[in-house]
């Protein structure tokens, strides 16, 4: 929770004529100062911080990180008023470590909040539930590779100002004129899928699925029972999938709703047909045949 502040140039431009200095945004600083402990860290306001925490809906069972955790604020709030099992602050200056140690211990949460003096790329943050973050752009973009690698998905990302590139959020919320954006990790689910749609009575139909991902957004080409379905709009929210779509059944157009859930690249879910006079609910199940990396 850090930014460079240019001092030099504003103190060259103060020579040439008296002007108010001018307020320095985090995406104007030219370096993060993550390697710098003399560089100063602004903290991020209370308001912020507990807006942040509601965002990510921190309850008694996350494991809160906060990267570049400053004076430890984020996770000392996350345990003290959000009941957080854990939390976590990486921070690379040992003056903010030691600092944010003492805050803990007077907040009574010592117990259950830790201060990492450690470089946050080289740390390993795969235990946590939520992670929170006030830096840069550039930043952010360097960490999204490991945030989408290592964390599980559902896992909740946080970030205070600044976004991830193309990765939409899932939600955003302003809170004191800043914004706060969220997202949720997504299962990955790129790749051939192949599986069965069956009835109570015993009915039993093979798909197929060719899946495209994009982070939380998928569409696919699916073969069911001979024939091809577009899917061209698949939510993602942690390893649950939805989709809606139309297609021919016995001659008549029927609109089908399928809710699955993604484990160990094991699909479980159901299918419900949708008709004007009924609705016929099938059990999916289906197996990830071979995987690509996508988003």
């Amino acid at each position: 929770m850090r930014r460079s502040l240019k001092f030099l140039s504003i103190l060259a431009a103060l020579t040439v004529v008296a002007a108010p200095v001018p307020k320095i945004h985090a995406q104007e600083a030219e370096k993060p100062g993550l390697g710098n402990p003399a560089v100063p860290y602004v903290p991020t306001p209370e308001e912020v911080v507990m807006g942040m925490l509601e965002l990510a809906n921190v309850g008694r069972e996350d494991v809160v990180y906060d990267l570049g955790s400053g004076d430890g604020r984020l996770v000392i709030t996350a345990a003290q008023k959000f009941g957080a099992r854990r939390g976590v602050g990486i921070e690379i200056n040992p003056g903010l470590v030691n600092k944010s140690r003492e805050n803990a211990k007077e907040a009574g949460v010592g117990d259950r909040v830790q201060f990492l003096n450690q470089d946050l790329f080289k740390s390993d943050f795969r235990e946590a539930t939520v992670v929170t973050l006030y830096l840069l752009p550039r930043i952010n973009l360097e960490l999204r590779p490991k945030l989408l690698s290592e964390l599980r998905p559902g896992s909740r990302v946080v970030s205070h100002a600044f976004s991830m590139g193309d990765w939409q959020p899932d939600r955003r919320v302003t809170v004191d004129n800043r914004t706060a954006y969220l997202w949720i990790i997504p299962a990955r689910v790129e790749g051939t899928w192949t599986g069965t749609l069956s009835t109570q009575s015993g009915q039993s139909i093979p798909y197929k699925m060719q899946v495209t991902q994009s982070f939380q957004n998928a569409r696919a080409m699916a073969e069911i029972a001979g024939t091809t379905v577009s899917l061209p709009q698949i939510k993602l929210v942690g390893d649950r999938l939805t989709f809606e779509h139309r297609q021919k059944i016995n001659g008549q157009e029927m609109r089908v709703r399928v809710n699955a859930q993604i484990v160990n690249n094991k699909l479980q879910g159901t299918a419900e047909v949708l008709s004007a006079n009924s609705t016929e609910t099938f059990a999916m199940t289906g197996t990830r045949a071979s995987t690509n990396q996508g988003g």
